[in-house]
């Protein structure tokens, strides 16, 4: 997955990713291991941007 990216939600499932219900984050949040995937969807709605990836223990931090 690359930054910038536009995926949909199926996309996004069959990458293996898990969403994650963060709390006061805007952003759609997934995990996949040590990884911290942050989406914001588009202006129709329909699919995520991928915006950042940061790993694991700086979000929980």
């Amino acid at each position: 997955m690359r930054i910038n990216g536009f995926y949909t939600k199926q996309q996004i499932d069959a990458e293996g990713l898990t969403e994650y219900q963060a709390k006061d984050i805007k952003a759609k949040v997934y995990l996949n291991g040590t990884k911290v995937y942050f989406f914001e969807l588009d202006n129709n709605q329909q699919n995520y941007r991928l915006y950042s990836i940061i790993h694991k223990r700086s979000f929980f931090l």
